[in-house]
């Protein structure tokens, strides 16, 4: 006789707080979905952000006035792993992409994953820039 493996499903708040319309309670989010706004949620805190967990986030602002070069890029790419292995288990990271238009204030990040849950790959793209 086969046994059927159950896939996990993940849950988390939606923070947008939509209500939802048939349980006139908060939103939620689900696997896919859920794991991709945990990652954003990291790569967009910056150390010392949370109270009592000082190491939590990628701290990718502290590398918005530093000149991008393939250094400052390979750098931020390694803040990106460590932060997303050390804070989301439920994503295997596959790729980061730094780029950085010439003449624009802006960072954008594109991590490639695995939901480990699933086996879907995901792409996952933020933009951090500084104001003028």
């Amino acid at each position: 006789m086969a046994t059927i493996a159950r896939q996990e499903t993940y849950k988390d708040l939606d923070f947008s707080f939509k209500q939802n319309p048939n349980t006139n309670d908060v939103g939620i989010k689900k696997n896919n979905a859920a794991v991709i706004q945990s990652c954003l949620n990291i790569l967009q805190t910056n150390h010392g952000e949370r109270p009592f967990n000082y190491n939590f986030g990628a701290n990718l602002r502290a590398y918005l006035f530093e000149n991008m070069t393939n250094t400052t890029a390979a750098n931020m790419a390694t803040s990106v792993n460590v932060a997303l292995a050390n804070s989301e288990p439920r994503l295997q990271v596959l790729n980061t992409n730094i780029q950085a238009p010439r003449g624009s204030n802006e960072v954008i990040i594109t991590v490639t994953g695995r939901v480990k849950s699933s086996n879907e790959i995901v792409d996952i793209a933020t933009t951090i820039e500084r104001l003028r």
